[in-house]
């Protein structure tokens, strides 16, 4: 056993010991401190970008943010693990649009209405799953618009374009003509937006640029100041579906819509068109339009008439737009009327939809369909009606139609002619079951023979006393107040006796 001062000795080392090391665990906490204050923490990469954008669901909204500088490579790189489907940069004021960092799950970008005048070559080569690219309503050229702004990956012995981009959209830049290899990047587009770009003229770079696109199906050249179509336009996209003229300054159908086999959707609204005919001179291609469904001409203030079987080729047309044309006062029975090989049986095209309201039609011809019951939707309001026997039908067959598929639009279906009947409804008519009249062989109106009557006979009553009157004044002399006098004093004013002495 060890005496007593040993284990007071040994109690004071353990002590001092035991105070050693609380000592060195305090400094140890304290440098890790300080340690703590002087290194920063790991930066969150997604603050440059998602601090000035609202980054939610999978979605980058970076609109209408006054963005004056392009984001950089680092800045989408800090994004990436958020994994966006959609980045939205429109309405923002940045000039020029640089590289795009690996984004593999975006599938849209919007850089539509801003300020951009230039792209960076390969600025989306690594959006290899991007579908959708909106570029529209910017300041781009034809010169900045090259085709290594649509390039692709190169990797060894592999190229990797830009496969999966289906919808491209240029509207409303500052585009005269496109890079004949525009497109050489793009394989798989089907949809091309180039509507409000002051091409003018289609010319022979922009055909080659355009028929690169083996798979287009939509195609949009609204409001591009075209007065024609080039001859073979439309024979090499053999897919196309859609296409839109409308706005141009188009004086007549486009022969190379001909060539559009697989087309089912035209809209040549608002061109200064005249006629729709076909004769030795003008060739319509709606005589060779088979697969065509649906067909807009609405808003055109030159167009007169729709002539005999001008569009007898559309037999396949189930939705006709043909409304707000002021001048348009006739569309003729055998429109779209054909016949088989034989010039025997009798076709119409099975349409469904027919909105005919705000023209100039006095009548619409019972021929113009084959069959009316199968109408769907029809809007005839707001046109100038005959009524008369001529169109009779209307009352008793089409207004009853129009009654039945599409009673919202019953209303202002009104008669202007003739003045007796003005302002009546014809569905009222119908619901009266109003037989009216017709026109005698000269175009006179039977039912205002009775007002003419009235009028002949109320004008003899005033005039019959009137010329009796004169002439019972003449006769008394009355008019020699005037200085004339009766009949016997005008012929002694002329009378005068010889006098002898003149023979002497």
């Amino acid at each position: 056993m060890l005496p007593k001062s040993n284990f007071m000795i040994l109690a004071i080392i353990i002590s001092l010991a035991s105070a050693d090391d609380s000592k060195q665990n305090d400094n140890t906490t304290q440098i890790s401190k300080n340690i703590s204050t002087t290194i920063p923490p790991k930066e969150d990469m997604t603050d440059t970008i998602c601090k000035t954008c609202e980054c939610k669901n999978a979605v980058i909204n970076c609109s209408d943010q006054a963005i004056l500088t392009f984001f950089t490579v680092a800045d989408w790189a800090g994004v990436k693990e958020k994994e966006p489907k959609k980045i939205d940069l429109s309405y923002n004021n940045f000039t020029n649009v640089t590289k795009l960092g690996n984004l593999s799950t975006l599938n849209e970008l919007n850089l539509s209405h801003g300020n951009i005048r230039s792209i960076e070559k390969g600025s989306f080569k690594d959006l290899q799953n991007m579908q959708v690219l909106d570029l529209s309503y910017n300041s781009l050229s034809s010169i900045e618009l090259s085709p290594d702004v649509f390039v692709g990956v190169y990797i060894p012995e592999q190229y990797l374009p830009l496969r999966s981009l289906r919808v491209l959209k240029l509207s409303y830049n500052d585009l005269h003509s496109l890079h004949q290899d525009l497109f050489e990047h793009l394989p798989e587009v089907i949809e091309l937006r180039l509507n409000g770009n002051p091409f003018k003229v289609i010319d022979h770079v922009t055909v080659v640029s355009i028929s690169s696109l083996s798979l287009l199906k939509i195609l949009d050249l609204s409001d591009c100041q075209l007065k024609s179509l080039p001859e073979y336009f439309l024979h090499t996209p053999r897919y196309l579906e859609w296409l839109d003229l409308s706005s141009n300054q188009l004086q007549n159908v486009p022969e190379p819509l001909g060539d559009a086999q697989s087309l089912n959707y035209l809209n040549i609204s608002n061109n200064p068109i005249k006629y729709i005919e076909h004769n030795s001179t003008v060739y319509t291609p709606f005589l060779s339009m088979p697969n065509l469904q649906e067909l807009h001409m609405c808003n055109m203030s030159n167009l007169v008439e729709i002539k005999a079987r001008s569009m007898s080729g559309l037999t396949g047309l189930t939705k006709l737009y043909l409304h707000n044309n002021p001048a348009l006062t006739k569309i003729h029975s055998t429109t779209f009327e054909s016949h088989d090989k034989d010039g025997e049986g009798e076709y119409w095209p099975p349409i469904v939809e027919l909105y005919l309201e705000r023209n100039n039609l006095s009548v619409i011809d019972n021929g113009l369909l084959g069959r009316w019951d199968r109408l769907e939707h029809i809007d005839i309001r707001h046109n100038p009606f005959l009524c008369d026997c001529t169109t009779q039908w209307m009352v008793g067959t089409l207004a009853t139609i129009i009654l039945k598929k599409s009673s919202n639009m019953t209303s202002d279906i009104i008669c202007n002619e003739p003045i007796e009947m003005r302002g009546k409804s014809m569905i009222h008519l119908e619901e009266i079951h109003s037989r009216m009249r017709c026109s005698d062989t000269y175009g006179n109106r039977p039912e205002r023979d009775a007002t003419m009557l009235v009028g002949t006979l109320i004008g003899a009553l005033i005039a019959v006393p009137i010329i009796l009157g004169i002439i019972l004044i003449y006769k008394r002399g009355y008019f020699s107040v005037c200085g004339a006098g009766g009949p016997a004093a005008f012929t002694r004013t002329f009378y005068k006796r010889t006098d002898t002495n003149d023979f002497l």
